[in-house]
């Protein structure tokens, strides 16, 4: 069972190429006292902000990247490798930009020497001009700083997400953390902790300063990486939590790690039900502790990091039995609900489940065969389905003077009994169902007939927030009105 749900996750920051040059040495160069490493293959991967771009969507979450890439032949090998792991890349183009590429050449394991290609010169970074929306729509923000330019506006940028309270989290650099000041997370390691506090001669002397520097930058958080020693993680008002590192004896790169503990953090305290950072920490750190056993720049797979996670925390019964538990409590719930209040608990239940929702609507005042074989279509559409009845004074005016034909109970408990208690219905007093639908938030929206997408009411607020819509036909013949008809023509 996985850990994680899917979010959207937006990355803003410095995204580089890293490339790898694995050979054998057999000798000494001749020219100068080097050895001479005779290349057998060439590995390519995204780093820095690609490199947190890369980890996210390995965890199964939607990502969005933000980063400025040259035009240039590193540059397109780079978004290459980024469009292969479906991440949205966001990047303008501009002949100034130069791809950061960092090649290290290794043999027997060993890294023998990094070359950094980079420019110098101070570009500013390219915003694109939507940049509020793709705030605005995604669950978290994180700002992966390597100094090389994209983060020259991030104080503007931590407002703007604060602005629409999603949580940022900053992987720093530097000699100065001002600029991310007000910002959710922080997770320097402990040379860029030190580097800014002083140096630490305690885990008491790194909390005692981490507290400082969270009342300084009203930080809600900082979770300082300290390699073979693990991790500090330090909350506003909270007692703060050590955890001990998972592979201090089986090291082989460090590379990336710091990208992997974000990605990680961020993705595992959104999917955690109680938004538990603690737990998130932990997690990040199992996750850190495996991408240092391969080589360079790695991500971990949301299947096998899940299996880590059980493996090390026997969290496999505790999660069965919390998923079986709310699912019990989601089937003690009434399929004709009552009140509102009864709605929202049981799409968070479905949501915490991980299941998707179905909705659709309408008067269903006399039901026909039409209707049945609508509504197990609808049904096989979603994991739960939905269903939005008008009341009475509603259909009254929709539909005239005369209808409903049966009271808004009977109608209801009619479809009950159609679906076989296996829908949930709601009733709906105004003429449409769009505040209904913006309460549920379905995955699916549902209609019957010959509409077109864009004539379904809630089709746009459905597709904003990464729904589908479907339309049923009709069964040709039937419909309410032409039994009616039949009804008084009969007794004439």
């Amino acid at each position: 069972m996985s850990l994680f749900k899917k979010s959207k996750i937006l990355i803003i920051g410095d995204a580089m190429l890293d490339k790898y040059y694995l050979g054998s040495t057999e000798r000494i160069s001749p020219e100068a006292p080097v050895p001479v490493l005779k290349v057998e293959s060439e590995i390519l991967k995204p780093g820095g902000a690609a490199n947190v771009a890369s980890n996210i969507s390995s965890l199964g979450q939607d990502t969005t990247l933000i980063a400025n890439i040259g035009i240039d032949t590193n540059g397109k090998i780079l978004k290459k490798l980024i469009g292969a792991q479906k991440i949205n890349l966001i990047s303008k183009k501009d002949k100034k930009i130069k791809t950061t590429t960092k090649s290290r050449f290794i043999s027997q394991n060993q890294q023998l020497i990094r070359v950094d290609d980079e420019t110098n010169d101070k570009i500013n970074f390219l915003m694109p001009s939507n940049i509020e929306s793709q705030v605005k729509k995604c669950d978290a923000v994180i700002f992966s700083d390597y100094k090389k330019g994209a983060q020259n506006n991030i104080t503007k940028l931590i407002k703007l997400a604060n602005k629409f309270k999603k949580p940022v989290f900053i992987d720093p650099k530097g000699d100065n953390f001002d600029c991310y000041k007000n910002s959710f997370c922080i997770t320097p390691n402990r040379k860029e902790f030190e580097n800014i506090v002083g140096k630490c001669s305690s885990s008491q002397d790194i909390v005692n300063k981490s507290k400082k520097l969270i009342t300084k930058l009203n930080l809600k958080s900082i979770l300082i990486t300290l390699g073979s020693e693990g991790m500090l993680l330090v909350e506003k008002n909270l007692k703060p939590t050590k955890i001990e590192a998972t592979s201090v004896n089986e090291v082989f790169d460090v590379t990336g790690a710091g990208d992997t503990v974000i990605a990680t953090l961020c993705a595992t305290y959104l999917s955690s039900g109680m938004k538990d950072l603690k737990f998130a920490a932990v997690v990040a750190n199992i996750a850190a502790g495996e991408v240092i056993k391969k080589l360079g720049a790695q991500s971990i797979s949301e299947k096998e990091l899940s299996s880590k996670v059980y493996e090390n925390l026997n969290l496999a019964d505790e999660i069965e039995n919390e998923y079986f538990s709310k699912l019990d409590e989601l089937e003690n719930f009434d399929r004709i609900i009552s009140n509102e209040r009864d709605l929202v608990k049981i799409i968070n239940l479905i949501r915490e489940l991980g299941f998707k929702i179905g909705f659709t609507n309408g008067c269903f005042d006399i039901l026909h065969r039409g209707h049945f074989q609508y509504l197990d279509k609808a049904r096989k559409s979603a994991d739960f389905l939905f269903i939005g009845v008008n009341d009475d004074n509603s259909v009254k005016k929709l539909k005239g003077k005369n209808r409903p034909i049966n009271s808004l109970k009977d109608r209801i408990n009619f479809l009950n009994r159609a679906t076989l208690d296996d829908a949930f219905i709601i009733k709906f007093s105004e003429s449409t169902p769009l505040r209904l639908i913006k309460k549920i938030k379905p995955d699916i929206l549902i209609k019957g007939g010959d509409y077109k997408a864009n004539q379904i009411v809630g089709n746009e607020f459905v597709k904003k927030n990464n729904g589908k819509v479907k339309i049923i036909p009709f069964l040709k013949g039937y419909s309410t009105s032409n039994l009616i008809k039949k009804i008084k023509q009969s007794i004439e």
